[in-house]
């Protein structure tokens, strides 16, 4: 039986290898568009709400606030992120593992939410390999490839870190060398 395919995977495919970058990149509000959003109800203009959202490690989540939301606080940034995306919509980005709270303000700055956010291991393809007290990570989708996660060993996480920083340098210098052969500064 043939799967049918995703509208995104339709236009990378069609657009084919040259296009494929400009697609993601216009394909990427699209599907948070088409993500599900969860609401935090917020009654009247003084009423305030609170509810507990869970957000994956390294993962977004769309939010829909009732009300028009103006202002955002973040109890602690380094364990998750909140940005309005719209008046009634908010992305919660999981940053490290735990719990901050967030609060929403109106324009007039009436607090209409406070939402606590919890950030979680949501990696259904991640495998931890403990030997005594070293541990290392690695994203096994379909092949296992090291990945860099909070509690890995230090010359584990500096091995695989320099292997991406030397990636994006050279992905930097390939776009710089396309953009000055382009004409483009």
């Amino acid at each position: 039986m043939r799967r049918a395919m995703s509208p995104t995977h339709r236009v990378l495919k069609a657009a084919g290898r040259a296009g494929r970058v400009a697609c993601m990149a216009a394909a990427i509000p699209a599907a948070f568009l088409a993500a599900p959003v969860h609401t935090a109800n917020a009654g009247g203009m003084y009423e305030m709400v609170s509810h507990d959202f869970t957000v994956g490690i390294d993962q977004a989540k769309m939010l829909r606030i009732e009300g028009a939301a103006a202002i955002v606080a973040v109890g602690n940034p380094s364990i998750a992120d909140a940005i309005i995306q719209r008046s009634d919509m908010l992305l919660l980005i999981g940053r490290s593992y735990g719990a901050t709270n967030v609060l929403v303000f109106d324009h007039d700055g009436n607090e209409t939410a406070s939402l606590i956010v919890n950030v979680v291991d949501a990696a259904p393809r991640l495998v931890t390999l403990n030997r005594g007290t070293l541990q290392s990570s690695y994203n096994c989708a379909p092949d296992c490839r090291a990945i860099v996660r909070i509690g890995d060993s230090e010359d584990f996480s500096e091995g695989v870190a320099k292997q991406i920083g030397a990636k994006m340098g050279l992905a930097t210098e390939g776009a710089e060398a396309t953009a000055a052969g382009s004409g483009e500064e």
